[in-house]
């Protein structure tokens, strides 16, 4: 998708004119694209999809994730405040929060949102004070899948969900009173395969046989985004097969649910920053831009991959560069990168900037926040 944006380059380059850089670009067009991917591989499931809004959550985003008929897997307050501000109603809403506060489970009881609880501690507050309300458990698979432990949230030593050993205390809660309408898992990001996720699947199915009035099983995401041209993708169609052969085997009808971010998103942005000087070192080159971490933080956290393109000069001769930022601490994008010729001034792209990207920016060393366009 980053030669999409490639072609694109005159106008790129006009909105640095008008607006100054940072500058975060983003195209909606290329979130239909991925919707209606998703929908012909999932056409047969009786499914449900819940945008994970924590990857961009940017209200012109989350309008036209709306029109496409979506749901929201929110996973704070002030998340959900925003879906319902944008106009989702609470039943299109899923809350998955990671150890949160009574208030936070209370706010979001009376915002009548279901609730995916992750931790078995919080079952005495629910029946104490919610008694009546059922709610979805986000099951801990015990999966592990390798790759970046980050962005990985079904191994054994996340701190994400229930663990499935966890069952007889479920049930035991369950003969007190605990309604329980629904089972959630999520194995993580950057899966290499669907096999990786069909194992997470293969132990949910199995762990939901033990309740009898599930509505549905939510899978979650993990569904690959290619940050290299040679990156394999999952194969969305053999994956949704897979999920299909377990609902026909499961003993009664159960709807399913998938929460993807990324995938909807991550294409659909790119950051546009300026060079402020190509600096040599002892053995190295470095381009030093007008960003960092507080912009762009995933190469940093994640060590993750973001393609960059020198738009300013994109028919020259490489060179091999380090991509730094310019705050005071290690803020480097991109190690013994080739790039064609860097001159000072010029205009950098990074693409699959459009998920957990914004939406993680700060205003560290008291540097201003990037603007946001929609073309």
């Amino acid at each position: 998708m980053c030669n999409y944006w490639q072609q694109r380059k005159a106008e790129l380059l006009n909105l640095v004119q008008t607006h100054g850089t940072p500058l975060y670009v983003y195209d909606l067009k290329i979130i239909d694209l991925k919707n209606n991917q998703l929908k012909e591989a999932l056409a047969k499931l009786p499914v449900t999809v819940h945008y994970a809004m924590k990857a961009n959550e940017n209200i012109n985003i989350l309008k036209h994730i709306k029109s496409l008929g979506l749901g929201i897997d929110a996973v704070s307050p002030n998340e959900i405040k925003r879906a319902l501000q944008v106009g989702f109603d609470p039943d299109q809403i899923v809350f998955t929060p990671s150890c949160p506060g009574f208030e936070e489970l209370s706010f979001a009881f009376k915002q009548n949102i279901h609730i995916h609880i992750g931790a078995v501690e919080y079952f005495d507050f629910v029946l104490q004070n919610y008694p009546k309300i059922p709610i979805g458990l986000r099951i801990n698979p015990g999966n592990s899948i390798g790759g970046n432990q980050k962005i990985a949230t079904a191994h054994q030593d996340s701190k994400f969900g229930i663990p499935f050993t966890s069952l007889q205390i479920i049930k035991s809660y369950e003969e007190r009173g605990l309604l329980i309408d629904s089972l959630h898992i999520h194995t993580g990001s950057d899966v290499k395969t669907w096999k990786d996720l069909a194992r997470s699947v293969d132990l949910i199915f199995d762990f939901a046989r033990h309740f009898k009035h599930l509505k549905y099983i939510d899978l979650g995401s993990g569904f690959k985004v290619k940050y290299k041209q040679d990156d394999p993708e999952i194969d969305l169609k053999a994956y949704a097969n897979y999920v299909q052969n377990k609902l026909n085997e499961f003993p009664y009808p159960v709807a399913v649910k998938f929460e993807p971010g990324k995938f909807l998103v991550s294409e659909a942005g790119v950051l546009l920053t300026q060079v402020n000087v190509v600096k040599k070192g002892f053995q190295k080159k470095f381009v030093g831009v007008n960003s960092g971490f507080h912009h762009l933080i995933r190469p940093m956290y994640y060590n993750a991959y973001h393609e960059i393109v020198n738009l300013s000069n994109m028919d020259a001769p490489a060179e091999k560069y380090d991509v730094v930022g310019q705050l005071c601490e290690e803020d480097t994008f991109a190690y013994d990168r080739w790039l064609s010729r860097v001159h000072t001034g010029d205009v950098l792209m990074i693409c699959n900037a459009g998920a957990y990207a914004y939406s993680m920016v700060s205003e560290y060393n008291l540097r201003d926040k990037p603007k946001e366009i929609f073309i």
